[in-house]
């Protein structure tokens, strides 16, 4: 009986150092990094200029009137801002938003 419990014992314990010998498995790889890092957690990332004025440029007219931009983000989120920015954009006053005109007012900074 001796010999039988000595021998199980040591049959778990080579079980239990051949456990320790195997490989763990890898760890899954991480996910790839977005091609454009949002600012903060859950934000969509942010469009070029020349993408913004596309979606902006509702009727594909090759410029952004007053109603087109107010449509926008920056409309929906507040209006008479909107409407202020797009007059200060719209350096030659003739109601139609050129994409350079966007491009130069767009790098401009925003008030939070």
């Amino acid at each position: 009986m001796k010999k039988l419990s000595t021998l199980i014992a040591a049959l778990a314990l080579g079980a239990t150092a051949f456990a320790a010998d195997e490989p763990k498995p890898a760890a899954p790889a991480a996910p790839a990094a977005p091609a454009a890092p949002a600012a903060e957690a859950g934000a969509k990332p942010h469009l070029s200029p020349e993408e913004a004025f596309k979606k902006l440029d509702t009727d594909n007219s090759g410029d952004i009137s007053l109603a087109e931009f107010k449509a926008g983000p920056r409309g929906l989120k507040d209006p008479a801002k909107a409407e202020e920015a797009y007059k200060k954009m719209n350096t030659s006053n003739d109601g139609k938003l050129t994409l350079e005109q966007f491009k130069a007012g767009h790098h401009e900074k925003k008030p939070k």
